[in-house]
């Protein structure tokens, strides 16, 4: 499945969405102008006139059929006037509503009442769920998202963010507790999908566009309240003249909320295809049909997903269910059960599942652990397959004063451990940073930690020591993205000390190598956006020919770190550009300065998305070239792909 071609028509689906949204602005404004002139129609003729009426009719009976029809009371001016309050008022709204969403998926998740779970979590279904995603994440090349909970007893989820590096994933109570781990499976590759298609941005778009339609609605509250406690204060003639203000009010809740329709018609239009879409790369993601079949089918069994938060009118459609009650279906934001079913799985037989019990999902776990160690495989190779041990919901070892045993597996199950933990992630990252042992710069390194962090860091940088030094070099890497949902735990003081950190022990040297950088790139990537304000990165370029530059500098920096010589370099290059058809390329001098590099991604991550999933192509088939990957190229592949925003899946044959 191209998710690259999904992204890009998830863009054009904004111009829809534009379309639509001055579709609906134009039919607020025209039912303004004929509300007003109903109601200066009603006070000339009914109120003010009445008496005029009465006293001409007397002299000329004729006179009472020559009075103005509602409609003389729309003038140019007049409409020019309600015209540009509609679109101050409607678009000021949504522009406000935009900057509320600045703190990205965080902030639509804390809008629903969803509660954060710490990645350190020991309760039983809060560990399976986030033992779940994280396998998603490895498995889909993805930084591992933070998790939220909403206290429903529905089956639902949702996946928010404006990025992958600042996405989030809520998953209602009902969700994690009704579902087997086949099923859950199921609907976090549906939400990792969301994320892959480009739909997050999207729907953001979408509520800060249904919150401005909406707000005509709420001023007309906001004045038929206001009248409504006038005329009940007060009984005297005077307060009758708030009669006009009260119907107009009335009138604006009505074409207001109207706009409820127009904002359901606008995300069945942008939604339901997009959830098929979902539902089918959730297939390909897990390879087994009947994990979101199955979930499907516990929905329309009883549990629903229907939920209760007041926010669940403008952000309905980013859930993985109908988050609202019955409705007509031509209005609906998710497609029929049925329907998704039977897509998933043709041979439905039609009948739907009953929830999970804690006793099954508990037995269920334990057969798992019992299959991995039986397998030889109960400490979990995280660059390779993404089921394993950390897919139980068993204790994590803690790091501990006693000699590791010489096991990189179990190496890197301990430190998977103290990635899951604020304190002990920061010692690992660090830790990762240490030059060998051999050389100088080690005890500088070790002396700028004791003086800055602290004896007791120190001690846990001495103990991890042995587990570093056992690891792979292809499982450092996924070590640091699985720390940064820990991390995210830290203060703005904290990181920015954290930051300033890992800075000088790259730089203790003189120098930065390729994993340093990578690193702390990929530190930058996933935390600046979560201490920092959401800044979306703008889509400018969509041919070759306006970055060929950017991407020769990517792929130059790629071919040289892969060859011993220039000759080997010029090959890997070259079948790189062949291999994604670029014609305009060239390959760039070697050189010790990684800004060229930092440049060129600053404008990549601009690129439309089929660009960059040429490049990543591109990338393949230049790390191919000599029919071997080192590790520094298989480390820049993936921090190059996290910088523009590009999921891959990397294994130990390279990007799968």
């Amino acid at each position: 499945m191209d998710f690259f071609a999904h992204q890009d028509q998830a863009r054009k689906r904004t111009g829809h969405l534009i379309l639509l949204f001055s579709a609906a602005v134009l039919s607020l404004i025209v039912l303004l102008n004929l509300l007003l002139a109903f109601v200066l129609w009603g006070m000339d003729n009914h109120l003010v006139g009445k008496y005029q009426a009465s006293v001409q009719a007397a002299h000329n009976p004729d006179a009472l059929f020559n009075t103005a029809t509602f409609l003389d009371y729309i003038t140019l001016q007049q409409w020019l006037l309600i015209s540009a309050g509609v679109i101050v008022v409607v678009g000021g709204a949504s522009l406000v509503k935009w900057m509320m969403l600045r703190g990205g998926g965080r902030r639509v998740a804390e809008s629903l009442g969803g509660r954060l779970l710490l990645p350190d979590s020991r309760d039983f279904y809060e560990r399976r769920l986030l033992n779940v995603i994280e396998e998603m994440a490895i498995a889909s090349g993805m930084p591992v998202p933070l998790v939220y909970v909403m206290d429903d007893h529905s089956i639902n989820a949702f996946a928010a963010g404006y990025q992958p590096s600042d996405a989030v994933i809520g998953v209602t109570r009902g969700c994690m507790e009704k579902l087997s781990r086949e099923q859950l499976q199921g609907v976090m590759a549906h939400e990792f999908s969301h994320i892959f298609n480009g739909d997050m941005r999207l729907n953001i778009r979408l509520m800060a566009v249904l919150f401005g339609i909406l707000f005509i609605g709420l001023i007309g509250r906001f004045i038929l309240d206001a009248t409504s406690r006038r005329r009940y204060v007060s009984s005297s003639n005077r307060d009758k003249n708030s009669l006009p203000f009260f119907l107009f009010g009335l009138g604006l809740v009505v074409i207001g909320y109207g706009g409820v329709l127009f904002g359901n018609l606008i995300k069945a239009a942008v939604s339901r295809q997009r959830e098929f879409l979902a539902d089918a790369s959730a297939v390909q993601f897990t390879r087994n049909p009947q994990g979101i079949a199955g979930a499907l089918q516990v929905i329309g069994y009883g549990a629903g997903s229907e939920i209760s938060s007041p926010e669940r009118e403008e952000t309905a459609h980013m859930f993985f269910g109908q988050a609202l009650p019955f409705r007509f279906s031509g209005f609906a934001t998710h497609p029929p059960l049925d329907e998704r079913i039977q897509r998933i799985d043709p041979n439905w037989n039609g009948q739907f599942m009953a929830p999970q019990r804690r006793e099954q999902a508990e037995q269920e776990s334990a057969d798992i652990v019992a299959a991995l160690q039986l397998s030889g495989g109960a400490a979990l190779a995280m660059a390779a397959a993404p089921a394993a041990a950390a897919a139980s919901s068993i204790p994590y070892e803690v790091v501990s004063d006693e000699a590791p045993q010489d096991s990189d597996q179990q190496a890197l199950q301990t430190l998977a451990a103290a990635a899951r933990d604020t304190y002990t992630a920061r010692v690992l990252l660090a830790g990762l940073l240490l030059a060998p042992a051999e050389r100088m710069v080690h005890e500088m390194q070790l002396d700028l930690i004791r003086q800055q962090e602290g004896q007791d860091f120190y001690r846990q940088i001495l103990r991890q020591l042995p587990l570093v030094k056992a690891l792979n070099p292809a499982q450092r890497l996924p070590l640091v993205e699985l720390a940064m949902p820990a991390l995210k735990q830290l203060s703005v003081l904290q990181y920015q000390d954290f930051r300033k950190l890992l800075v000088q022990l790259a730089k203790a040297d003189g120098e930065i190598d390729i994993f340093e950088w990578c690193l702390y790139r990929l530190t930058l990537q996933y935390l600046n956006p979560h201490f920092e304000t959401v800044a979306p990165v703008a889509t400018r370029y969509a041919k070759e020919k306006d970055i060929s530059d950017a991407i020769s500098s990517v792929l130059s920096v790629l071919a040289w770190y892969g060859a011993n010589q220039q000759q080997q370099a010029a090959e890997a290059f070259a079948k790189g550009a062949q291999a994604a058809g670029f014609t305009t390329l060239t390959l760039q001098q070697r050189t010790s300065s990684l800004k060229p590099l930092n440049l060129a991604l600053t404008r990549l991550s601009e690129a439309y998305p089929h660009l960059k999933g040429r490049l990543i192509k591109a990338m393949q088939a230049c790390m191919d070239a000599d029919g071997r990957q080192k590790g520094v190229e298989l480390d820049l592949v993936r921090t190059i792909a996290a910088i523009m925003e590009v999921p891959v899946q990397l294994n130990e044959q390279g990007v799968a």
